[in-house]
């Protein structure tokens, strides 16, 4: 959007005046207000960013601890896999011993 400055005319001709350019400068920011902005900019950002983070870690600590109850779930399917394991070993071994039991010649 073009801005249209104030100007006088002397002896017929369009001047610009110091004071209209001050005036009309005024509506600008100055580097002041840009060094202000710029620090609430980067406070803003310094906000950003430890929300961020400490979704980051909330999410961390909350896969880590799905992860550690998937672990002992494991834990204890394997601990009852081997307790299986055991007692099909000692059912086969007393299989075995009838097996053998049966099979042996027959003492008349």
């Amino acid at each position: 959007m073009k801005q249209k400055v104030k100007k006088n005319k002397i002896n017929g001709s369009d001047l610009v005046t110091i004071s209209i350019l001050k005036q009309e400068l005024k509506k600008f920011a100055t580097k002041d207000e840009f060094s202000t902005f710029k620090i609430e900019i980067l406070a803003e950002l310094g906000k950003a960013e430890l929300k961020a983070i400490d979704r980051e870690q909330n999410y961390h600590s909350n896969v880590m601890t799905q992860f550690d109850k998937i672990m002992k779930k494991l834990e204890v399917m394997r601990q009852e896999g081997s307790i299986d394991n055991f007692r099909r070993d000692e059912k086969i071994e007393g299989h075995e011993k009838r097996i053998k039991i049966l099979e042996a010649p027959q003492k008349s």
